[in-house]
């Protein structure tokens, strides 16, 4: 294949790789990672992949750049240098990578999630829509902790499970709020006259962030001469 010119750029993975399998999350190692997390980035990016699989070049998305037309790039190199597909027949070097970076509050551990698969499409652009929305309503340091689950989906191959980001709660990482960043509560020893102890509390990072209301929803793009008086959506 043809060579890639070498060139400095930031690191794609951070922390340890996600997959998502037939609906079973587990981490590079085949383990079973945290089921909630923190999104702490969304981005894209193109991956450039060798006849044996080796991965050859990555590129990726940079703000007000868009990155290049996969199908460009994937005509510029002869089709007996391709791998093959899961279905056995040429795959085109050239994939685009939808990509979460998730961050264990526990353990301060970070991961990437990162596919190319439709399934992966759907479930992170769901989630970058949920985030657009409620930083329009909520500023633009409010991010996400999800739950890492599964929902089925149609594909060629019949019905599989795809990866989904399931929004658990909000949390506004703006400065005033950021320290500490990650902070740990304090378990609970029990009482010496108990023999149950109390149950540990999970771990807190910023502050919590109201969910939205109807008002706001319904009102969010009408005049201010349409929006309906506050007091009318609160009944009942």
């Amino acid at each position: 294949m043809n060579q890639v010119a070498k060139r400095d750029k930031p690191r794609l993975i951070q922390g340890v790789i996600l997959k998502c399998i037939d609906g079973r999350w587990t981490d590079g190692d085949g383990l079973t990672p945290p089921s909630e997390m923190l999104v702490i980035g969304i981005t894209h990016a193109l991956q450039c992949w060798g006849k044996e699989q080796d991965l050859l070049d990555t590129i990726i998305e940079q703000p007000d750049q868009p990155l290049p037309d996969p199908e460009a790039l994937n005509a510029q190199i002869p089709e007996e240098e391709w791998g093959l597909g899961l279905d056995n027949k040429p795959r085109p070097p050239w994939a685009y990578n939808w990509v979460v970076y998730l961050l264990d509050i526990g353990s301060a551990g970070t991961y990437t999630f990162i596919n190319s698969t439709r399934g992966a499409q759907f479930a992170v652009e769901r989630l970058e829509d949920k985030m657009k929305w409620m930083r329009v309503l909520r500023g633009n340091d409010v991010t996400p902790i999800v739950r890492l689950e599964s929902r089925p989906m149609k594909t060629s191959f019949g019905q599989k499970m795809r990866p989904e980001f399931t929004v658990v709660e909000w949390r506004d990482l703006s400065v005033e709020h950021a320290a500490p960043q990650i902070e740990h509560k304090s378990e609970a020893v029990a009482e010496p006259a108990s023999t149950t102890p109390k149950k540990k509390e999970k771990p807190t990072v910023g502050k919590p962030v109201k969910p939205t209301t109807i008002q706001e929803e319904i009102d969010d793009d009408l005049p201010d001469n349409l929006k309906a008086p506050p007091n009318i959506l609160k009944a009942g």
